[in-house]
């Protein structure tokens, strides 16, 4: 049903117009005289069926002018005919009153109609069962269409809270989801309880959405929904006309219904979340009642059983009581069986200890022929490899295969020597782990890449999976770890025909890390895999003739793991491949011995040497450029005994345009250096006269000669100590001829630099100018970072060639930006050098030493050993600096890094030797304390 205020029809208005007109006429034409007011009532008649009440009096007002009007034209203004028109006009006005009562009447009935219908029709929709969603729906959609509304919301009170539960064509953002009593315009109506009419409305209130756009309605109505004086429903609509009194009428008679409907739903809702919960607990109290019931039964039979186990125990009493008198027996047979095994015992313990003695000599040897196996095999390998490779083009096919079965040869001894030599450091206890974050995806990411040309040569197909819960870094030696995978990869496609090789690494139990090998290969049987672990054993003799190999990998593997802190365990089944799982700690937990001597500060220990007498090495016994060095030339200085290995290098540098000088000792190595003072050196640390690592310390403490790089090759592993004294490399012989091309361009690259580009990574400003003023030359340029961020942006776009860091920083820790740099490969790690104020503990002390050397509190004297670490890692020319830098670098190198800030008792009576001590000791940054006698 429509509104009731319904427009009238223009046809209706036309029509009475007309008839207006035609009386008009009528009364010009003819000369009706006083019943010309009874034509006036057609056109009065029919505006008693417009909708306007006061239509009837505009229509008899302008019946009465048109009367007098046509008097006044007829010149007729005598008594009787003004008296005729003012009854006719008084008649039409009688007319037109009751015709506009009529139509009062008639809009009453009308308005009455429409409320009770949309009351009607409001009750049908909300009947039923319904959510608070569907019934907000239906309200507003019935409310909204019912009273030509545009846009509308409906909330529903919900604990003091009125939640938005349905809207009808109002943009989302325009409308809140929830408010409070008293809270806006909705809250205030709701806490009043009477509805409220906003007209004009300005921007920022409730919007009708279209795919369009957005506009806002012209006229708010709020209306508040109560039952028994409680509002439990807040309903806003929004009109482009202004808001009339039905409007308000018709709220006001569905108020109850619609408030009623919604406490049904809400209490429905209620009902069925209680008849849920019921469900619940009742389905509960019969679960329990069943394992009431099971525990009866399993208690009945634990009783049968009780009684069962007295009647045995009762039989096993007395079977005792006729054993204990055997026992007796036995006894007194035991007891003379106990002390021949005591002295058998006795006599295991001293042959035991021979065979320990013994092993740890043949141990002890093994590990100190590194030097002497590695260093001939040395120059074998090369020269087989040049001669193999035939430059010059003069060797046969015949000798070509020669030379490399030669190559081939030599490089299976080493593998041979090296597998010896790990396993007899392992025996003697001469391993040593550096445990360090590892990355599990970069650990299986190397993997990948050096084992996948292998599978993809025998067909077979290699994987590599890291389950979801796999820690992403754990803590170990890598070097260690990466050997035993490697091993257990190399062997499972060593034994794998067909089908596929997988390295998984997973999460394992008690905070501990997985990494499976799986293969499909021949398999190993059950006897065997126990023996396959113990040295030079295989699981079957014609192995090694079909497959290779000593049989000393999972040996070394498996004590490897042992020093881990992990274990290696095996499931094969003969002919459907081998699994081999690695389970080690993601942190590990060495002895506190090895971690203090991790941390102990460099230099550390020089390895034992055969000291000759220096005057017997004849000095420049090798050929080499020395007579024929030119000022500011290329040239390479290599400290090395071995004289075909010097010969090799020679060549090596010959052909990339360096002149070489040789030098076979110590002694001769740093006179060479002072003389001519090379464009870089190769070290080796096992020279004849004295150590290498002992000519590198004196290299770098040298003002004249510690800018120049040092490169140490050699049989022994130093390299940490060599890394910490100044070198900017280190490699393991035997090595390759490409690996000593690319050491050669490594130093090329480094005495060429002309620029160098130092990191401060410091918050204070002050400290940041002062150490741009000390670091900062002409040929260096101090970078600045105040926040771990900036650090992070500036390496992960730039190379510098040293760090100064402080621990303390705004936005992060220092160890924890030196363990996100060692973990990450988007950021360059450059060698890094603390430089902090805060006191550090040994914990810290030893997490930072897996970073950094080079630790320095700052202090009084701390801006010369800073300046001091920086130009050793810069490798810069001494004199080259500015004056007062070199004075700092001079007090600086009086000063030994093992003995600052330490505290020396000097118990001497003797004066003499107490002033030459306090002499020697006095620069080194050391505290003496005198003593004349022994109180």
């Amino acid at each position: 049903m429509t509104r009731f205020e319904q427009k009238t029809s223009p046809l209706l208005h036309v029509s009475i117009g007309l008839c207006i007109l035609a009386v008009v006429i009528a009364d010009r034409l003819t000369p009706v005289g006083l019943a010309i007011f009874v034509t006036y009532m057609v056109p009065l008649a029919l505006s008693f069926y417009t909708w306007r009440p006061t239509l009837p009096f505009f229509v008899a007002l302008l019946a009465a002018i048109l009367m007098f009007v046509d008097l006044y034209l007829d010149q007729d203004m005598t008594g009787l005919g003004v008296a005729r028109r003012l009854i006719g006009a008084a008649t039409l006005f009688t007319v037109a009153t009751i015709g506009s009562q009529f139509i009062r009447t008639r809009l009453g009935v009308r308005r009455e109609v429409w409320l009770q219908e949309g009351q009607t029709r409001i009750s049908e929709r909300i009947v039923g069962d319904h959510r608070l969603e569907e019934l907000g729906d239906k309200v507003l959609g019935f409310m909204a269409t019912y009273l030509d509304a545009k846009v509308g919301a409906i909330f529903i009170e919900d604990d003091g809270v009125f939640r938005r539960c349905a809207t009808y064509a109002a943009a989302p953002e325009s409308v809140p989801e929830r408010f409070a009593l008293g809270e806006g315009l909705l809250g205030q109506a709701a806490k009043d309880g009477r509805p409220l009419v906003v007209n004009d409305v300005p921007d920022g209130y409730l919007k009708l959405g279209s795919g369009l756009g957005n506009s806002n309605p012209r006229h708010l109505l709020v209306v508040p929904i109560s039952l028994e004086g409680r509002v439990n429903c807040v309903v806003e609509i929004g009109f482009f006309n202004k808001v009339r009194n039905s409007d308000f009428e018709l709220f006001e008679r569905v108020d109850e219904s619609v408030a009623t409907a919604v406490q049904s739903v809400k209490y429905r809702t209620r009902l069925q979340e209680l008849l849920e919960e019921t469900q619940r607990q009742s389905e509960e109290v019969q679960a329990q009642s069943e394992e009431l019931r099971v525990s009866n039964e399993e208690l009945e039979e634990q009783g049968r059983a009780l009684r069962e186990t007295q009647s045995r125990l009762e039989l096993q009493q007395t079977e005792l009581e006729q054993t204990n008198t055997q026992l007796e027996e036995q006894a007194l047979h035991l007891e003379r069986q106990r002390n021949d095994l005591l002295d058998a015992k006795q006599t295991l313990e001293v042959q035991a200890r021979e065979v320990e003695q013994a092993s740890r000599y043949k141990s002890d040897f093994l590990a100190n022929m590194s030097h002497e196996l590695r260093t001939p095999l040395n120059s074998s390998l090369i020269l087989a490899k040049l001669l193999a490779e035939n430059r010059a083009g003069n060797l046969t096919a015949e000798q070509v295969k020669y030379a490399t079965t030669i190559e081939s040869a030599g490089n299976d001894l080493l593998s041979l020597i090296n597998d010896v030599l790990d396993l007899s450091k392992i025996e003697s206890g001469h391993m040593e782990i550096n445990p360090e974050p590892v990355s599990v995806e970069r650990l299986l990411g190397g993997l990948r890449d050096t084992f996948e040309p292998v599978a993809g040569q025998k067909g077979i197909v290699l994987n590599m999976e890291i389950a979801p819960e796999t820690p992403a870094t754990l803590e170990t030696d890598p070097q260690r770890l990466e050997q035993v995978l490697k091993n257990l990869l190399s062997n499972a496609l060593k034994f794998t025909g067909q089908g596929g090789v997988t390295l998984r690494a997973r999460r394992a139990p008690g905070d501990r890390i997985a990494f499976a090998v799986i293969d499909s290969g021949i398999g190993i049987p059950a006897e065997k895999q126990a023996i396959i672990f113990d040295p030079f054993f295989q699981a079957d003799g014609t192995t090694a003739r079909k497959y290779g190999g000593t049989g000393l990998g999972l040996s070394i593997s498996r004590n490897l793991m042992r020093l881990l802190g992990g274990e290696i365990q095996l499931e094969s089944e003969p002919g459907h491949g081998s699994i081999f799982t690695l389970v080690l700690p993601v942190k590990y937990e060495g002895q506190a011995a090895a971690e203090e001597q991790q941390s102990a500060p460099v230099p550390a220990p020089l390895p034992e040497q055969t000291v000759t007498n220096p005057a017997l090495v004849p000095l420049g016994q090798v050929p080499d450029d020395r007579g024929t060095i030119t000022k500011g030339g290329r040239v390479i200085l290599t400290v090395e005994d071995d004289q075909p290995f010097t010969r090799i290098i020679y060549d090596l540098a010959h052909e990339m345009n360096f002149q070489c000088l040789i030098a076979t000792s110590a002694e001769e190595g740093l006179m060479l250096a002072r003389q001519h003072l090379p464009s870089a050196i190769v070290l080796d640390v096992g020279l004849p006269d004295n150590s290498g690592l002992a000519v590198l310390e004196r290299l770098k403490s040298d003002s004249r000669t510690r800018h120049i790089p040092v490169h140490v090759i050699s049989a022994s592993d130093f390299t940490k100590t060599a890394m910490a004294m100044g070198a900017v490399g280190y490699m393991l012989k035997p090595v390759k001829r490409e690996q000593l091309m690319d050491t050669l361009h490594k130093l090329e690259t480094r005495f060429t630099q002309t620029m160098r580009r130092v990191l401060v990574v410091e918050d204070d400003t002050v400290q940041i100018e002062a150490m741009r003023d000390l670091l900062g030359s002409r040929d260096v340029e101090a970078v600045c970072a105040q926040t771990a961020a900036e650090c992070l942006e500036l390496l992960g776009s730039t190379t510098f060639d040293c760090m100064v860091l402080d621990l303390s920083l705004p936005d992060s820790s220092g160890f924890s930006l030196l363990e996100k740099l060692s973990t990450e490969d988007a950021y360059s790690f450059p060698p890094v050098i603390v430089y902090t104020g805060r006191v550090l503990s040994a914990d810290e002390e030893q997490r930072l030493r897996r970073y950094s050397k080079s630790i320095i509190i700052k202090g009084a004297k701390s801006p010369e050993r800073l300046l001091d670490e920086v130009t050793l890692f810069l490798h810069q020319v001494v004199s080259d600096l500015p004056p007062e830098k070199q004075r700092m670098l001079e007090k600086s190198s009086n000063r030994d890094a093992a003995l600052e800030g330490r505290r020396i008792l000097i118990a001497e009576d003797d004066v003499r030797n107490v002033f030459a001590l306090t002499s020697l000791l006095e620069g080194r940054g050391v505290t003496l304390e005198i003593a004349r006698n022994g109180l």
